[in-house]
């Protein structure tokens, strides 16, 4: 028998994950903790497009020169973060 607590949290992140697009859930099964600890670098990156994967991992400064040089348009720079903070989350 589940307690309160339990019944809230798993509540909780069912109405957080309905907030996630649907094209970003994660509908393979994740590996137990003891199987992959580190769900950064390559584990996260097969969930995301190479450009997602790209702007993600560039720095602040480069991210202001490819925006403000019209490389990048602010809506996929921000789409690729929360992609990517999406998927995160739902590993966590």
């Amino acid at each position: 028998m589940s307690s309160d607590w339990e019944t809230l949290g798993k509540e909780k992140a069912a109405s957080v994950n309905a907030l996630i697009p649907k094209s970003w859930l994660l509908t393979s099964p994740l590996p137990s903790v003891q199987e992959q600890r580190d769900v950064t670098g390559k584990y996260i990156q097969q969930f995301l497009l190479p450009e997602e994967i790209h702007i993600t991992e560039t720095d602040a400064v480069g991210i202001v020169q490819k925006t403000t040089s019209g490389t990048w348009k602010a809506r996929q720079v921000a789409e690729a973060f929360c992609h990517r903070a999406a998927l995160a989350h739902q590993m966590v």
